[in-house]
């Protein structure tokens, strides 16, 4: 697989953003934790990567990191990319894994933490936000995995909807 990047932090872009990949490898390292480009093109090679869906997933049997990664179409044609990192109570009891969900939009040459904006709820570190393979919904689940409710996309913004 072979992906040519001249987007990261180009204020000269003169296309958007279209694959999941594109989307993943040119989000500046300091707001996807993540590490460097090149760093994230090897997590791509252990990856799943559905790129007719937009969705990335990394789940390492012999490391306990692993993240989601997927985009939303907005009604402009471009992309909001989501990254999530499950809530994980186990690895470390004392000191639990607390998730993560950021929410990315690029916007006029530039990548924006939209995160507070666009949640219709005050994000819970305790809970775990799964991104869609399909579909617009973020389905969010407890410490037992039990769903407490979904964020569906829908008019470029999410919006709470019930189980």
């Amino acid at each position: 697989m072979t992906i040519v990047l001249f987007l990261q932090g180009s204020p000269g872009l003169t296309r958007p953003f279209r694959s999941v990949q594109e989307h993943f490898l040119g989000i500046p390292a300091p707001l996807l934790p993540l590490g460097s480009t090149e760093n994230r093109q090897r997590y791509l090679h252990y990856a799943t990567v559905d790129v007719p869906n937009g969705y990335i997933r990394y789940q390492a049997s012999d490391n306990p990191q692993q993240f989601e990664f997927a985009i939303f179409r907005k009604n402009n044609g471009q992309y909001l990319a989501a990254y999530s990192v499950p809530y994980d109570p186990v690895s470390f009891p004392e000191q639990p894994g607390l998730s993560q969900l950021i929410l990315l939009d690029y916007r006029q040459g530039q990548w924006r933490n939209v995160t507070r904006e666009l949640l219709p709820v005050p994000f819970d570190p305790t809970l775990t936000y799964q991104l869609p393979r399909v579909g617009r919904d973020i389905i969010v689940v407890n410490r037992r995995n039990q769903k407490l409710y979904r964020l569906r996309w829908q008019n470029d913004r999410f919006v709470r909807l019930g189980i």
